[in-house]
């Protein structure tokens, strides 16, 4: 399951991998610190890769306080390929028996539970291939924004492409080699840069993001928890 295996809210956020986890926990307490008090019910849960998204649902009904859970999102990077990842998500929520989304930030639900799931880099109804790299380096909290300084990390990626150079993750090299010409950021891994205030969250993709969270019922559980 996981480093995060209890269930602490009634609103549960998975995602994919420990950056991906972090970047919302710190998403969350962003909200928070902002006077959002009701995020306070949400818990930010990591289930690891894709590929063991399934066994994650199948875990899940059998932990403590499962009976308490609210609303599932799923929150997974789209990759090379959106439409095959929102596919794979469907397949694996109707194999385990949760209610099944049709498209991205869309809302399933039965008697007893709320479900949605929600791409990145666009975090909306409109889905496209990318990462949650890519999300972040668009909406750095740099001022001025960084542009020229993401225009020149471009003219270098290419000019080591021409020279036979590949690069299978470019969203992570563009995002790393951005950290890697700052001071603050240099030595942090993504989502500690996220925490350190190197991502602008008050951006249209974290907001659709938090509309979709917020069209759901919060309740809470008899003992609250700090987020972690």
């Amino acid at each position: 399951m996981g480093k995060n295996k209890e269930i602490n809210k009634p609103n549960l956020i998975l995602c994919e991998g420990e950056d991906a986890t972090l970047f919302m926990i710190y998403y969350l307490t962003a909200l928070i610190k902002n006077g959002e008090e009701e995020f306070n019910n949400f818990q930010a849960m990591n289930f690891g890769g894709n590929e063991e998204l399934t066994n994650y649902l199948h875990l899940l009904p059998n932990l403590p306080n499962y009976n308490s859970v609210k609303s599932i999102t799923i929150i997974r990077d789209a990759e090379k390929d959106y439409v095959a990842a929102i596919q794979s998500i469907r397949a694996v929520l109707k194999n385990q028996g949760f209610p099944e989304p049709f498209r991205p930030n869309e809302i399933a639900r039965d008697d007893n539970i709320k479900v949605a799931f929600s791409l990145f880099p666009t975090l909306s109804e409109n889905a496209k291939d990318g990462t949650l790299e890519e999300l972040y380096i668009n909406n750095l909290a740099e001022s001025p924004a960084p542009d020229k300084v993401i225009k020149n990390i471009d003219i270098f990626i290419d000019d080591l492409k021409y020279n036979g150079r590949d690069f299978p993750r470019i969203h992570k090299s563009r995002l790393y080699t951005y950290f890697s010409v700052t001071d603050k950021f240099t030595s942090l891994k993504l989502a500690e840069a996220a925490k350190a205030g190197a991502f602008q969250f008050d951006c249209g993709e974290m907001n659709c993001l938090k509309k979709l969270l917020k069209a759901r019922p919060l309740h809470k559980l008899a003992t609250n928890y700090e987020q972690s």
